[in-house]
């Protein structure tokens, strides 16, 4: 592994209430040095990790999100049509990260994956744009194994 983790029993923790969370949860890790992530947050709702992504930062999340009947990555012949609970995996990269730190930290991302596992899906998120591709809907379909991308831009 080519990077640490500063605070690996808090990060252990808040995995242990992540498995146990509802639809919404995410849990979030970012960078503490450039060699050694951090947990950092964990909350409820996009709009509240919007506001704990950073435009000049590179961080990870987890996102529990509920699938129902109705969504592309519903699983079929799910007994009385419940609801699908999926897990993704997000590498976050803010627009305001130069290209040479892009470069730096890209092997990272699969330290970070192992961290963070397991998950369903991965994607990757260049914006926190609520209004505009960062919603619910979009990051089902963008992590569904058929998606054209799994890019959040």
């Amino acid at each position: 592994m080519s990077v640490t983790v500063a605070n690996q029993q808090e990060l252990n923790e808040a995995l242990a209430t992540f498995k146990n969370s509802q639809n919404g949860h995410w849990l979030l890790v970012t960078y503490k040095t450039p060699t050694q992530l951090q947990y950092k947050a964990s909350g409820e709702g996009l709009e509240s990790l919007a506001a704990e992504l950073g435009d000049k930062e590179i961080a990870y999340y987890l996102i529990r999100l509920v699938y129902n009947s109705n969504d592309a990555g519903f699983k079929d012949a799910v007994i009385g049509e419940a609801a699908n609970t999926k897990d993704i995996y997000v590498n976050w990269i803010g627009s305001g990260v130069g290209i040479i730190e892009k470069g730096k930290k890209k092997t990272h991302s699969g330290d970070a994956q192992a961290l963070l596992s397991p998950h369903h899906s991965t994607l990757v998120q260049t914006s926190k744009d609520l209004n505009g591709n960062f919603t619910e809907a979009i990051i089902k379909d963008r992590s569904g194994p058929l998606s054209g991308s799994h890019i959040i831009d």
